[in-house]
């Protein structure tokens, strides 16, 4: 019987959820692009995208329960630090942290037709895995963004974790707070595996938790303290995984 199921699942995210989440991709990219001329500082494609989250997340039968927003001021701009399990963790962070942010992702992921279009044209900067002078230029502008009052959005394993657990962390980031004295946020994404894994298409319905912890501060920190930093936000992490979904 849960063979049959399965197989049923997976024709279904094929004939209909894939399909659709393309077309609303599509609708949502064209009309961000359309803003995006009357949008210098990128806010509205920003309300954009959001809404292009939420509309992914509904179609996947995804639900997201978000909690720790109590902890953030409402008037600063932090770096926000999360895990990554899989694809559907963007629609995640841009659906459900409801800020004004700009992301560090996967630079792969900015040539895709409409999507990449949209990052590139609001301002999200592309991280890749071997050009490290590229990649100092971004952090390097990651830190300019910190510094005019725009929160940033990484995921400091460089990629989805196809294991499961917590992948080594790059310290660019957190070098990059540290400068500018920006509060980290960890952010804990659970459950996000269990809706899609990261070698499949099967789009499952089911629960997603986002867990914002308290902004760890950094001002005054220097560059010795680094690891101690890297180390805090990773036994926080770890310590949300615990009982956390598949």
């Amino acid at each position: 019987m849960e063979p049959l199921l399965h197989s049923l699942g997976l024709l279904r995210s094929l004939l209909f959820t894939i399909p659709l989440c393309f077309l609303w991709t599509v609708l949502m990219g064209a009309v961000s692009l359309a803003v995006s001329p009357f949008d210098v500082r990128g806010r509205r494609q920003h309300l954009v995208a959001r809404r292009w989250a939420r509309g992914i997340l509904l179609i996947c039968g995804v639900r997201v329960r978000v909690r720790g927003f109590e902890h953030l001021d409402a008037g600063r701009h932090y770096v926000y630090v999360s895990n990554h399990q899989s694809y559907i963790d963007i629609p995640i962070v841009f659906g459900y942290l409801t800020v004004d942010f700009r992301i560090m992702a996967k630079a792969t992921l900015f040539p895709i037709p409409l999507f990449g279009w949209h990052l590139k044209r609001t301002g999200h900067l592309p991280i890749g895995r071997t050009n490290v002078y590229a990649d100092a230029r971004r952090l390097l502008q990651a830190v300019n963004y910190i510094r005019e009052g725009l929160s940033v959005v990484v995921f400091p394993e460089g990629g989805r974790s196809v294991s499961g657990a917590l992948e080594e962390f790059r310290t660019g980031v957190f070098l990059a707070a540290v400068k500018v004295g920006a509060p980290i946020v960890p952010i804990t994404i659970r459950g996000s595996r269990r809706v899609l894994s990261p070698r499949s298409w099967h789009m499952r319905p089911g629960r997603v938790e986002l867990i914002l912890d308290p902004p760890i501060a950094t001002e005054g920190m220097g560059k010795e303290r680094l690891e101690e930093l890297v180390a805090q936000v990773r036994q926080i992490m770890e310590r949300n995984y615990q009982g956390a979904p598949a």
